[in-house]
């Protein structure tokens, strides 16, 4: 099973002159696959829509020159001289794996009559799928927009045709989080096949064990976590998330599965006060990026997101773990993304929705830290608007004769 990142590895082949030469190198590439254990090949592409929650991913992706649509009618057509700038444009990818999906029927039909190549994603109508033996392959027929999430359509429908080995071509860290969360209900040897062509290496998914509460959330959290559609929380990558997912993968039950409810983003709230506060019990968001802040955290890279701006964050989850989470039906029963976490712009693009709230809020800002060694002269920041000092203070690294100080009532005997 073969993923559009194929597209991608290949690039422009150095001896390609032409989109036909392309198509040579794509096929040869494919093809490869096929041997005496390999008996099918399935392709999958990802569709390119304008109104997609992928936008921002295409936008981060593109440079700052224009990209200039470039219509591929027949396989004479060169190769333009700027490949990535060809390939920044949605439509150009579109019209390319049309291309390559139609060259691919054509070659397997004549050069490969004892093998079965099935590809989808890539045609012009979005449900068309095609065999190169004609097989019924109506079951596939789907509205998927990731090829990431028609890979595990694919290999559902494999397994119902009795394979019991499924490779997976690809390099995507996504892929593996669905295959692993999929993997249950796919009987037989899962394998993820990714690398160089100098450094190959095959992952067992099948062999991949993980607690009932995290395999049942894994897809939730890389979502929220940040994945290709949505950003990961500030300052804390994977590695960090995934400690707090391991011990606290609980508080993301109820993401993605149904209609998102108030208690369901307090419970995601308090992952995240984990992930930015593991020593304490806190699960307000905001009290957390206070006391960050208070003692001494004033890079806002580094603090939490407000709990309106970590709402819109959770909307943006919840829509995509949805996506994952019906992978292995044909076609989606899924909201539109307007409002959920993202808004339109004038050209049908989506761009992520967040708070009017500052990143800092005002009386944060407000607060005086001072600088001084010691605060003993009117000179102090604080002392001069008769303020005590807090952990914020560079003092507090010294002797601080204007410290800040709690009163403690105790009750008398």
């Amino acid at each position: 099973m073969v993923s559009h990142w194929y597209t991608q590895a290949i690039g422009k082949p150095t001896e390609a002159k032409s989109f036909g030469d392309l198509a040579d190198v794509f096929n040869a590439s494919v093809f490869s696959h096929f041997n005496e254990h390999c008996s099918r090949v399935d392709v999958v592409f990802d569709r390119y829509r304008i109104t997609s929650i992928k936008s921002g991913t295409r936008e981060r992706r593109e440079g700052r020159e224009r990209s200039i649509r470039r219509k591929i009618d027949s396989r004479e057509i060169p190769l333009p001289a700027n490949w990535k700038l060809f390939m920044d444009l949605p439509e150009n990818k579109a019209n390319l794996t049309k291309l390559l999906s139609d060259q691919m029927m054509l070659e397997a039909k004549k050069s490969r009559p004892t093998c079965e190549l099935i590809t989808a994603g890539g045609f012009e109508e979005e449900t068309k799928v095609a065999s190169s033996q004609g097989s019924d392959v109506e079951q596939l027929q789907s509205s998927h927009e990731e090829a990431d999430t028609r890979i595990i359509l694919h290999a559902k429908a494999a397994y119902m045709d009795g394979y019991e080995r499924i490779i997976v071509s690809c390099r995507d860290t996504g892929v593996l989080v669905l295959l692993t969360h999929f993997a249950g209900q796919l009987s037989g040897e899962v394998w993820m096949r990714t690398g160089t062509r100098q450094k190959r290496r095959y992952v067992a998914v099948h062999d991949i064990q993980l607690t009932p509460t995290m395999q049942r959330n894994i897809l939730v959290y890389h979502a929220v976590t940040g994945c290709d559609t949505i950003s990961q929380p500030s300052g804390h990558g994977k590695k960090t998330t995934w400690k707090v997912f391991q011990q606290h993968g609980a508080l993301l039950d109820d993401l993605g599965r149904g209609t998102l409810s108030e208690s369901t983003i307090r419970s995601v709230e308090e992952f995240f006060c984990r992930i930015y506060s593991p020593a304490s019990d806190e699960t307000n968001i905001n009290d957390v990026q206070y006391c960050m802040f208070q003692n001494g955290t004033k890079d806002q890279e580094k603090l939490p997101p407000s709990r309106k701006c970590l709402e819109q964050h959770i909307k943006r989850a919840h829509h995509q773990a949805q996506v994952w989470f019906q992978a292995d039906v044909p076609i989606l029963e899924i909201e539109s993304p307007i409002g959920s976490g993202w808004y339109e712009d004038s050209t049908r693009r989506l761009h992520p929705h967040v708070s009017v709230d500052d990143p800092l809020p005002n009386e944060f800002t407000d607060i005086v830290c001072c600088k001084c060694k010691n605060c003993a002269t009117s000179r102090c920041s604080c002392r001069a608007k008769s303020l005590k000092c807090i952990a914020a203070c560079t003092c507090n690294n010294g002797v601080c004769h204007n410290p800040y100080s709690v009163a403690i009532e105790t009750d008398s005997e």
